[in-house]
């Protein structure tokens, strides 16, 4: 369990227990629903591999984001599999990236990526990795929605197969240079729900000078534990690679506190740690309201 004083701590962003508890419901909600612990529209998402899996886990994830009052849209693409001439015996790959805007209400042309991968390996719940990602981002761009201000525009993304080789990500970077976006960063989720010694540690990987600070910052404030690490094996590498600052945030992954039943069909909903899930969240939204809107 995630320690007290720290829970109390990051109540500063909730005024009551009341709405911690509305937050840690709609993240077993989410969960549980994305990973086929709970029925969904008389479906249920035991994994979300295959073509068809997917499809269903995105029509998901649209309708979680029009809950929400935003505008859910989609960035398809077909990437070559490792190169052309392979490409010619294999299939490339297809799918669909799906993401939303939360725009500034002061005017800017500057853009905050909140990103975590959708898919699972095959016949693998994914409750862990990364329905809890795809969690985090969801809450956090609900509460950065319902703020008065906004000084930077926000994208919310989720994206298809990271789990064969970033394609998705890959696809969104490339997406984003295309359209000229001015980016500011790039912060990708992947694996929050497993915390086995209690003591609230998240793994920053490979952050920048400038991000470093202020996850730190905010983190000395909150009592949030971190450390940093080189890992660059999920989908912030795609962005780095594409020349945006980017990191990549998630559980001790680096330190082995992270889950084991990764990649098999053992990453269930019963295995998440919610209040854990929770505090990192509450956390990840004050960083990027920081970055948003500056200090108070």
């Amino acid at each position: 369990m995630i320690r007290i004083a720290t829970l109390i701590c990051l109540l500063h962003a909730y005024t009551s227990y009341g709405q911690l508890e509305a937050l840690i419901k709609e993240q077993q909600k989410f969960i549980g629903e994305f990973s086929g612990a709970i029925e969904w529209e008389g479906m249920s998402l035991n994994a979300r591999s295959s073509p068809e899996e997917r499809e269903t886990a995105r029509i998901y994830l649209e309708s979680q984001i029009q809950s929400i009052g935003l505008k859910p849209q989609r960035q398809s693409y077909r990437m070559p599999n490792l190169n052309q001439f392979i490409d010619i015996l294999f299939a490339p790959f297809k799918g669909a990236n799906v993401y939303t805007i939360i725009p500034a209400t002061n005017q800017s042309n500057e853009y905050l990526v909140l990103g975590a991968h959708f898919d699972s390996e095959v016949d693998c719940p994914g409750a862990i990795d990364n329905a809890s990602g795809s969690a985090l981002i969801y809450s956090v761009g609900k509460m950065l929605n319902s703020l008065d201000e906004r000084n930077m525009n926000v994208i919310i993304v989720f994206f298809d197969q990271e789990e064969e080789e970033l394609i998705g990500s890959q696809a969104f970077a490339k997406y984003l240079k295309s359209e000229e976006l001015n980016i500011h960063s790039v912060h990708t989720f992947d694996m929050v729900g497993w915390d086995e010694d209690g003591n609230g540690e998240m793994e920053l990987e490979l952050p920048t000078p400038e991000l470093e600070k202020t996850y730190f910052e905010l983190a000395s404030r909150l009592e949030i534990p971190l450390y940093v690490t080189n890992i660059n094996s999920t989908d912030h590498h795609s962005f780095r690679q594409a020349g945006f600052q980017a990191i990549g945030i998630n559980e001790a992954y680096g330190k082995r506190d992270t889950s084991p039943y990764k990649d098999t069909p053992d990453d269930t909903f019963e295995t998440v740690n919610f209040n854990y899930l929770a505090a990192s969240t509450l956390y990840v939204y004050e960083v990027i309201k920081e970055i948003v809107n500056g200090s108070d």
